[in-house]
């Protein structure tokens, strides 16, 4: 599939533009560019979008990506990308390679089974991690797989985050784990639920925020390490268009430092658009509650945390979509890039949209 979009892709990449500066937050970044690919674009007869989750392998100037197709429009699947980025921007984007997605039986996924989100590479033994915010009974699941697809193993998911029959424990539908990390030292995979287990609290409102939950899988035994809360800010504004959606929940982070975690709260209004927050949050001082059936009544700490970065609507002169991927790209001018991707959800109305930031050495 290589070089298959780049001649229509070179076109639809955005040139260089300059910073925008937000108040009150610390990261300064420069937009190199963005790749936006309209919705229905089809490759090898297999329609590409729904990207929400993205990582770059640095040795092979490979990213790897997921797609949330519920094997609906094809198998569950993933992506390998090179986007060409230098100094000047951003001039194009390749779809190297697309693998499915298997089950522990070797298949593919069957319809609704599962529900892809979040996808990390490790390098030091070819393999991704990926997870699903729920199968055809809600239930979520956290993978680990060959770096074609291929299945290795699941790990066990606490009860606590496992729906039951009444509807009054385990993730809702839709704001499951949209959220991996691998720690730096390559021994703790992290995952994240985009807004609160069902017994922790509420859904996000234009009031108030809601308590995710963040937890650590100790990689070689599979076992639970540690257990953080993470409040989401309310969602930033109301809605204008029925029937009036609104939301803002954790939609993806990585590793800053050693402890702490560059998060990213995205949220949508209807008849608004979308506003796009990244925050640096410690895990240094929150209360560990691994084991918790509920953390109503635990007095648990919640990570502690602070904006860096905001993109709302026609900042850095985009038009921002629904953003679910972040990354770390190559570097550029001795400076660190980040990458977001944008999930278009299959919807003509959207698109799927790849941005380049670059940071300011000050915060390299």
């Amino acid at each position: 599939m290589k070089n298959v979009v780049s001649a229509l892709t070179a076109l639809l990449a955005s040139v260089a533009m300059p910073a925008h500066s937000e108040e009150a937050v610390p990261f300064k970044a420069t937009l190199l560019g963005q790749v936006v690919l309209p919705t229905g674009l089809k490759i090898a007869g297999t329609e590409f979008g729904g990207i929400s989750g993205l990582d770059y392998d640095a040795a092979s100037g490979l990213f790897y990506a997921i797609s949330d197709d519920r094997s609906e429009r094809a198998p569950a699947r993933l992506y390998t990308l090179k986007l060409a980025v230098d100094g000047k921007g951003v001039h194009g984007i390749d779809i190297v390679s697309s693998a499915e997605l298997r089950n522990a039986e070797g298949a593919a996924f069957a319809k609704k089974d599962v529900d892809p989100e979040a996808i990390r590479f490790d390098a030091s033994a070819n393999r991704i991690f990926w997870s699903s915010e729920g199968d055809a009974a809600g239930r979520p699941a956290i993978y680990e797989a060959k770096a074609d697809g291929s299945h290795v193993r699941s790990f066990a998911i606490p009860e606590a985050y496992l729906p039951d029959a009444d509807k009054t424990r385990g993730v809702r539908g839709n704001l499951s784990f949209e959220s991996l990390a691998i720690s730096p030292d390559g021994k703790t995979l992290w995952a994240g639920t985009e807004n609160a287990l069902v017994q922790d609290g509420e859904k996000a409102t234009l009031e108030a925020g809601s308590p995710s939950r963040i937890i650590g899988f100790d990689i070689a035994s599979g076992a639970v390490a540690a257990e953080y809360v993470y409040d989401n800010g309310p969602i930033f504004t109301k809605a204008t268009q029925d029937p009036f959606y609104n939301d803002n929940g954790l939609s993806e982070f990585m590793f800053f430092g050693p402890d702490e975690l560059l998060t990213i709260e995205r949220s949508f209004a209807l008849g608004i658009g979308s506003e796009i927050n990244f925050y640096l949050a410690s895990f240094s001082g929150a209360t560990d509650v691994k084991g918790s059936a509920s953390i109503k009544d635990v007095a648990a700490k919640a990570m502690s945390r602070r904006k860096v970065l905001k993109i709302g609507e026609g900042d850095f002169g985009l038009d921002i979509d629904n953003i679910e991927s972040v990354t770390w790209g190559p570097e550029v001018d001795g400076q660190r890039t980040l990458v977001i991707a944008s999930d278009n959800n299959f919807n003509p109305e959207q698109f799927t949209q790849f941005v380049v930031l670059k940071l300011d050495s000050a915060t390299n």
